[in-house]
This record gives structure tokens, sequence and C-alpha cells, in this order.
């Protein structure tokens, strides 16, 4: 039977909260009022116009200048290029005011925002800006060369560049002329476009690992629900303060720091690229109180600030995007003992929450867990054949509530397989323990079948992380020709830890776990792959040890 996570969170995460029938399937949401971003973030403005509201190496702006320039950028789209309600605006970008004006602006306008990673190659991009129907493209210049090459085959007709462009570009733009973003700001005001809370605002393109990226296509009250839950859950205000050090082209980035934080008001500071040194300096330096990460960030923010950094402003932190290892949060609780630390699961699909840890996750017996589900969401569990086994057993999580999409962007048959009865089907394998905590066990396609007996790779990485010399660890199947896959590890060992041998670390599962859990072999690498969303590549980790 589905796990609610209604009536298991405090009183005022789950005030506010109303019932209704969207597309036949009931369920909670939060009655909060406004129904679009833009409408969220002028009502943060209203409250205190002259507040800081994003600041960037020296450049800062207050709620009101940030509404002003947006309102300008708007009219000067509007005005120039007839951008209108239902367009989508790609923004090619990192962490940066100029992002944060285009987004705004583009809400402003009733437009669909299309977040881009900086990290995708050329193909990629293609692939996501022909498939979106994109006619603008905001870009810093010197993600031009990952994109001109193809431009003329898009439906781009104006690329806006951040800077002016000093290199000479000989290539056909097709339709597309190209101009300074700083020329296009107007004075003329227009009204904002009507935008009602079931129009789409974002379309993000998963990761693609498996596969061709499908485009999350998420409305004004998913985003709206995805952020009054994190309000809510993890009990932030107007007084706190946050640094945005992950890809604000990622949903981690875009709902759960950058969206939030202009709901309720606080103050955000933007990181251009990940710097390990400029993080620790901006959290002790700006007093930063919350922050939010994956998993490979606080691993290696501990390897650099445990003896150095004593961050005593910083009351709260969440991680998701992955699995963070249970002796990571020990280290990160004995370095900053003041620290709430929140385990998050979500994904693109789920506008970033779907579970979240009710507390401290470091001094807490389930730590491991991912928490409940956030109060207007609920889960299940489904075995092979779709039946239901919550409580019962590990099958597929499945997820549904007002943060989830409906649909995948130009893409029916995906939208059909993931998407059913009102429930998105994760891809994800998990338990659910008889009080409702959420535990994830692994990826589906990362899960190995060893002669018929599952190993879960979170299982064996946990146990490998708890070893002194290990920084990282992924653990992969590898063919055998007798039990069809066994477990493969890869490691990248830590300063302690450069004599470590593979028998060593095979020992060392041995002595915690069953024996055919034990890793078949052992490799050394002195890094892992990432994808373009920060996570661990274990397709290309498959690939390469094949």
């Amino acid at each position: 039977m589905a796990v609610s996570g209604y009536g298991k969170w405090f009183e005022l995460a789950e005030k506010d909260l109303k019932t209704r029938k969207f597309n036949g399937v009931e369920y909670r949401y939060y009655d909060h009022g406004t129904t679009n971003l833009w409408e969220d973030f002028s009502r943060s403005v209203s409250r205190q116009p002259d507040k800081t509201a994003l600041r960037a190496g020296n450049s800062s702006l207050s709620y009101r200048e940030m509404q002003e320039a947006s309102r300008r950028l708007a009219s000067g789209l509007w005005n120039k290029y007839q951008v209108k309600k239902g367009d989508v605006v790609a923004l090619l970008l990192v962490n940066s005011i100029d992002f944060c004006l285009s987004f705004y602006a583009a809400m402003y306008l009733g437009a669909i925002a299309l977040p881009l990673s900086t990290k995708l190659k050329a193909t990629e991009l293609n692939f996501m800006l022909k498939d979106s129907g994109a006619r603008i493209l905001i870009t810093n210049p010197e993600w031009l060369p990952n994109v001109l090459p193809f431009i003329k085959e898009t439906s781009i007709e104006q690329i806006i560049v951040t800077e002016p462009i000093t290199d000479k570009i000989n290539i056909n733009f097709g339709n597309a002329s190209i101009i300074t973003l700083k020329n296009v700001f107007r004075e003329t005001e227009i009204p904002p476009a009507p935008v009602d809370e079931q129009d789409g605002a974002v379309i993000m393109y998963t990761s693609g690992t498996t596969g061709k990226p499908k485009g999350a296509y998420l409305t004004h009250f998913n985003l709206l629900q995805s952020v009054i839950s994190y309000e809510r859950t993890l009990q932030l205000t107007a007084a706190d303060s946050t640094l945005i050090a992950v890809p604000i082209f990622h949903i981690t980035g875009l709902a759960a720091l950058f969206l939030l934080f202009m709901h309720i008001g606080g103050t955000v500071y933007l990181l251009p690229f990940f710097n390990t040194q400029e993080v620790l300096n901006i959290l002790t330096c700006y007093s930063i109180t919350f922050f939010h990460a994956a998993p490979t960030v606080y691993i290696m923010l501990l390897e650099q600030g445990y003896r150095h950094y004593q961050l005593p402003d910083l009351r709260k932190a969440a991680c998701g995007g992955g699995a963070i290892p249970i002796e990571t949060i020990k280290k990160i609780k004995t370095w900053i003992p003041q620290l709430e630390f929140h385990t998050v699961y979500g994904l693109t699909e789920t506008s970033s929450p779907a579970t979240l840890f009710p507390g401290d996750v470091a001094t807490s017996p389930r730590i491991g867990t991912s928490g409940i589900p956030i109060p207007v969401v609920d889960c299940k569990v489904i075995d092979a054949e779709g039946r239901d086994i919550t409580g019962k057993g590990v099958g597929e999580l499945c997820i549904r509530g007002p943060v989830v999409t409906q649909q995948y962007w130009n893409n029916d048959e995906a939208t059909t397989r993931a998407f059913q009865g009102g429930w998105f089907r994760t891809g994800d394998v998990a338990r659910i323990d008889g009080d409702g905590y959420v535990y994830i066990m692994d990826r589906l396609k990362d899960m190995i079948n060893r002669g018929g007996e599952k190993i879960y790779s979170l299982e064996v990485e946990n146990v490998i992380y708890s070893h002194p010399g290990v920084k990282e660890v992924a653990v992969i199947g590898s063919v055998d020709p007798i039990y069809g896959e066994v477990a493969r590890a890869v490691v990248v060992p830590n300063n302690h830890g450069s004599s470590i041998t593979g028998r060593e670390i095979q020992d060392w599962v041995r002595a915690r776990l069953a024996k055919y859990k034990v890793p078949q072999y052992v490799n050394f690498v002195n890094e892992l792959p990432k994808n373009a969303n920060g996570k661990i590549d274990k397709k290309l980790l498959r690939q390469q040890f094949q």
C-alpha cells in the first residue's frame, strides 16, 4: 500500500494543505495564493525591496533592482523579437546574475525557460535545441563554438551573448543573428503575460545516460509546490542565505536553491564554477546559513576544509543528486557539530524533492535513509510485474504528487512508459520500512545480478567508503563467463590510501558483507568520470572496464 507524506511531518510543514483532483488523480497541494513564478517572486520584492537578492563576485542586486532589470529585459525580448507566452528561451549560461535575470524575464513573458548544461557537447546541444523548438538562445560567448556549427539546423532566430565577441567567427548562422545582452534591455513597460499555474515554466532535459535525453516539462505549479515544500520541511526563512555552487541549470541549483530563495526572500550568492577553496571562503566570509549540494561536493569540501574551516554560521545543509556515503555524513557532523544535515531524494521529473529526512540524519539511527515523502507526495514500491509490494520487499520506487511532471516534451512514448495512472516510475530500486522511511538501494540499470543473486552497488559502496584510505568509489557490474555478472569496484584513494591494495578492499568488504557481494575485481584510478550533472558516470565506467 502506498505511503503518504501527510501526517508524518510537524504542524508547520503540513499547514495550508488542501486536496483536489487533477487528471483523475486526487493529491494534496499547498494553497499559497500565487499562480506563477513571476507572481511569487514579486511577492518577495514587495516584502523587502531593498534587501540583497543576488551577489556574484563584486556585483549585487536588491530585490527591487532584480525585478526592474528582469522587466526591462522582458520588454526588450518582446519589442525586438516578439517573445511571447509559450515560446522557448534557451539559457546556456553559468551561475550568474545574467542567468537569473534571463530566467525571470522569460517568466514575465510567459515563455518557457530551457536551462542547458555548459558541459554538453555540440551533438547534445543540437538535439536539445532542435527538440525543444527554442527561438532565442542566451549564452556566454565561450560556449558559441559548441552551438554555431549546427545553429542553422535549429529554430533559433536570435543568439544573445552576455559579452561582446572578441574573436572573429566565420560560420553560417542560418536564420539567426547575434546581439549583446546589454543591447536588449528596454525601458518601455509592458504588462506581465497572463500565466496560469498549469502553464509550462521550464523544460529540463535529463542526462540521457541510457539513451536520448528526455525533456521534463515542469509547470509553474510543479515548481511552486517544490519550493514551498522545501521552505516548510527545512523551515527556512528570509533570514537565511545560500551559496549556489552546483550548476543552476540542474534541478537542484534551479529549484532547490535559486527559486527556493527567491520564494522565501533570502540572499543568494552565485559561484560560476565550482572551486573547493572558493566555496569554503564564501561559506565563511558571508556567514552562509544553508547549503545544498551533491555527495561529490561534500567529499571535496571535507578533504580541504576539515582542519582549516569551522563554518559556525552554517546551520542547515542538504544533500541530493545521488547517495551520500554514511561515513561522509558522520565526518561532516564531526567537522560541523551544529549542522542539521538532511538527505534528500528527488529527480528532475519531481521538480527536485520527493523525500527528505525530517531532522538531522547524522544523529539518527536511520542514517542511510533518504527520509520520508514530503507532505504533498505519495510513494510506493512495485515488483517487476507492477504489483504494489510497499513494505514487503525491494522494487522500483514510484512517486505521485503535484511536484511530478506529467509529460516529457515532444516524447509521447517515453511519457506513456514512465507515467502510469498518475504514478511516475523512477527507475530506482528502493524499499520502504514500516514507518514510511525510503531507502534507495540502486538504479535499476546499476543493479548487479550475480548468478541470480542481486547485488546493490550502493550497499557495497557504503562499505568501501568506510575504509580510511578511500576518497571515492563506484561499484559496477562486469561480465563473467560463470555467473553472468560480478561486482567490480573502481576506487579513488585519498591522501592516506596511496598504498592500499585490491586484496585489502576485498577483505574489508568480506568482513562486513556476504561473500557474493565482495567485488571480484578492484581497480584504482585518479578520478571517476562524471556526467554533466556531476554524478558518477557508471555507463562510461562499464565501457572502460569491460
